[in-house]
């Protein structure tokens, strides 16, 4: 599957709720977390906000106890895959979170531009390299005491600045098969 882009390190759950309420995740909107870790970021967007969320992670163990948890919560509107963010198609999605490094981001700035035009992408706490975010949220964990920032991009705000492939240097090619997320809510799988 390749190396992994980045350590895992969980977001605190009181900003993660403010976040999503800030993102306009609503009953039925679509979330994906690109390197979900503990699952913990899918599990409140469903859970709190009635979405359908998809977890991607590369850790095996992390996947098995993100699925766990899911399965204890009784949460069916939950998916975790075991799979690189490299190469996951975003087509239809609402919100796409990632808590990664800006290296870890600026890799995957093409599986960023499968998204829809209307496709909001949340950071947390590093920016996308090159990329202008259409809002900037600091928000302050009561559990860590610390002060937690939020890059929201709007993807048409991307592409009107900078082009369709997300880094002004032409279009994007997928050169990978893609993992396609609608299929996995799909009543068969």
């Amino acid at each position: 599957m390749g190396r992994r882009l980045n350590p895992f390190v969980p977001s605190p759950r009181d900003v993660l709720n403010r976040a999503f309420e800030e993102a306009g995740i609503v009953p039925g909107s679509l979330m994906v977390d690109l390197g979900s870790g503990d699952g913990r970021a899918p599990m409140i967007a469903a859970k709190e906000f009635g979405a359908k969320a998809v977890g991607f992670e590369i850790n095996d163990a992390l996947v098995h106890h993100a699925e766990q948890s899911r399965r204890r919560l009784r949460l069916n509107d939950v998916r975790y895959v075991k799979a690189d963010i490299r190469h996951v198609d975003l087509r239809s999605v609402d919100v796409v979170f990632a808590y990664l490094t800006s290296d870890a981001l600026e890799a995957i700035k093409p599986v960023l531009m499968t998204a829809d035009e209307e496709t909001l992408v949340m950071t947390h706490d590093y920016p996308i390299p090159g990329w202008e975010p259409s809002e900037v949220l600091r928000l302050r964990s009561d559990t860590t005491a610390r002060t937690h920032l939020f890059y929201l991009y709007r993807i048409r705000d991307v592409v009107r600045r900078i082009g369709r492939s997300g880094s002004g240097m032409g279009p994007t090619v997928p050169t990978t098969p893609s993992i396609s997320i609608r299929t996995l809510f799909d009543e068969d799988a």
